[in-house]
């Protein structure tokens, strides 16, 4: 039931900041599809004004500018990718299910359609503007590679799991479990089946594992 409590001065922020989150999301879907659509160079500020409605000043005062549009795409994207590297496993969870679980999510974001075009379109911008792919690295591979060698830092505390370099470990664990399947993805050579999903992520384990449990021998 409405009541008057509900009809207070301090409504009027939270209605504003739902519409504004509401616009925000309105442009970035709409400038998404046009940077997938025409490039990132093509694509007009109007054009996404027309699909998404509002103005010039709207897209200015969300994000600045073309550039600081794109970027905040490719911020949501990358932390659809990276997301799955945060959630922390059970207590007590065993190591290489834990890993393979990890694996199977990180590589299931990596081969989403929408962020397989971003990563095309972004390997194409990034020799004409460095600075794009500096962030999208930043935002992407590397901030994906640090949640997992803060899990692997914090695995080292209660094992005898043993690294010399949790940071190249976790990047050399991130390749291992996209085998040839994102690079097949991103050159449209094949979707790679959930099974293929699977395997190659068992496969990347337990290879990581074999080479952590050598170190741990020697």
């Amino acid at each position: 039931m409405y009541s008057a409590a509900m009809n207070g001065p301090e409504v009027l922020p939270l209605m504003r900041a739902s519409r504004g989150e509401a616009r925000r999301a309105a442009i970035l879907a709409a400038a998404r599809d046009v940077f997938l659509e025409h490039g990132y160079g093509a694509a007009t500020l109007d054009e996404i004004i027309r699909r998404a409605g509002g103005s010039r000043a709207t897209i200015y005062e969300h994000f600045g500018s073309k550039e600081g549009l794109f970027g905040a795409i490719i911020a949501q994207v990358c932390a659809g990718i990276v997301a799955p590297l945060m959630a922390p496993p059970g207590h007590g969870a065993d190591f290489e299910e834990t890993l393979y679980a990890i694996g199977r999510r990180y590589l299931h974001a990596l081969l989403e359609p929408p962020g397989l075009a971003l990563y095309r379109l972004v390997v194409g911008e990034s020799g004409r503007s460095p600075e794009l792919g500096r962030q999208v690295y930043a935002a992407g591979p590397a901030a994906a590679a640090q949640e997992l060698a803060a899990y692997l830092r914090r695995e080292a505390t209660r094992s005898d799991l043993s690294l010399a370099d949790p940071d190249l470990a976790a990047r050399h664990f991130l390749e291992l479990v996209k085998g040839d399947l994102h690079a097949r993805a991103l050159f449209n050579a094949g979707v790679p089946s959930d099974a293929e999903i699977s395997a190659c992520v068992r496969e990347g384990v337990r290879t990581f594992l074999h080479g952590i449990r050598s170190i741990w021998r020697s």
